[in-house]
């Protein structure tokens, strides 16, 4: 399909190690579009712009701009309901909100798949959707996965007994786990995500109805193990590796990130037993803006069993950590969100001193920052953190 753009506003953002354009282009954000795209044929400019702006956002290591929409409808051409609104630097943008009268986050409206096309092919902008995955079949819809309900509905594990529910043994447990992340992989292929980020958040209270012992994804250890495991065999860094036995596993279609957040480097950490290398980013929900460097610490304490056996580094640990505002409670004052987007970890960890610029930074609902038009905080954000980039990569 060939997009077609009206007008293109604004220059571009921070595409400095794009060898042809390093000389012009300023480490500044992009504004969104204030009109739609229409028949209007692309101007050889405007493709080499956008051209550009994809390449820019395959760079190796490049901080991540990542929001959280919640508003999300493809309708109008605003922040507050459209994703192609975004500035163009924004490196991620995901389906976290509940969307009226649809029945899932797969079941998109012809509005939200063409607004999400847009991001993705024109801008290289990745778009993808979280929800709570507590136990299996949560989150699927019952139109395409009708295994995971009863006659009436309704999740048939929240049906079982919390024994079957919360069981350990591994071999109950598995088969049930495996079915439900390659339903949860093809129904993110099936509605043109690029990946999943799980919502983990049993330190904040968020349980499954009937309680913890339906919600095995986040307090049993065994169960969490597994889901880990089968995640990586279709999402994230080690889906697609060669090498590695899948155990009767088809090989995915494509590479789908593997991202998570909520309760990382705080209370309820990673296990031990956790496949830490296969994660492409942990979010942290880092509200009020208070103890980042404490929260990126325990991030790296967190992977030490992938670190101390040489699968990721400490640094690695730091580069895939992306720090969040709450812009539902500090959308006036922009809470933290600034200083996140300066931070640059310093630390130590085995003996050796750590200078680390963070992975990234983002807001969670990024809709309440557009006010007449305009991005209050995240374009300063934006320009933070690609200037500081900017200047560490020159520096080396």
């Amino acid at each position: 399909m060939i997009y077609k753009i009206a007008k293109i506003i604004g220059i571009s953002c921070a595409f400095c190690a794009v060898a042809a354009c390093s000389d012009w282009l300023e480490p500044k954000p992009v504004k969104g579009y204030d009109q739609d795209y229409d028949s209007s044929a692309i101007s050889p400019e405007n493709e080499e712009y956008f051209k550009s702006l994809r390449e820019w956002k395959q760079i190796p290591d490049l901080p991540q701009t990542f929001v959280w929409f919640d508003s999300w409808s493809g309708a109008s051409n605003t922040g507050s309901e459209s994703l192609r609104a975004l500035p163009d630097s924004v490196t991620i943008a995901s389906n976290w909100g509940l969307h009226g009268a649809d029945t899932s986050k797969f079941d998109l409206s012809p509005a939200r798949k063409y607004d999400m096309e847009v991001m993705q092919k024109i801008k290289g902008t990745k778009v993808v959707v979280t929800f709570y995955s507590r136990f299996p079949g949560e989150g699927l819809p019952k139109s395409r996965f009708p295994h995971w309900y009863d006659e009436n509905g309704n999740y048939i594990y929240l049906g079982k007994s919390s024994y079957e529910v919360n069981t350990n043994d591994e071999e109950l447990a598995r088969p049930a786990i495996r079915r439900y992340v390659e339903d949860l992989y093809n129904a993110c292929i099936e509605a043109g995500y690029d990946g999943y980020d799980w919502d983990y958040e049993p330190a904040l209270g968020m349980d499954a109805p009937g309680g913890r012992e339906y919600t095995p994804f986040y307090y049993n250890r065994v169960q969490q193990r597994i889901f880990v495991e089968e995640l990586s065999y279709w999402f994230g860094r080690e889906a697609m590796n060669p090498n590695r036995d899948r155990g009767g596993r088809p090989m995915p279609e494509k590479q789908l990130l593997l991202i998570i957040d909520g309760d990382i480097g705080w209370n309820y950490g990673m296990g031990d037993d956790w496949l830490h290398y296969c994660f492409d980013y942990f979010i942290l929900q880092a509200y009020g803006g208070g103890g980042l460097q404490n929260r990126v610490s325990n991030v790296i304490t967190d992977c030490g069993p992938s670190i101390a056996n040489g699968l990721m580094t400490a640094e690695d640990a730091v580069k895939r950590t992306i720090l969040t505002e709450n812009f539902e409670s500090y959308a006036s004052s922009g809470g933290g969100f600034l200083d996140m987007s300066n931070f640059i970890y310093r630390g130590t960890y085995g003996g050796g001193a750590l200078d680390q610029q963070i992975g990234g930074c983002g807001l969670y609902r990024v809709g309440f920052d557009y006010v007449g038009g305009k991005w209050k905080f995240l374009d300063q954000g934006i320009t933070n953190m690609y200037r500081i980039w900017r200047e560490r990569q020159q520096a080396e």
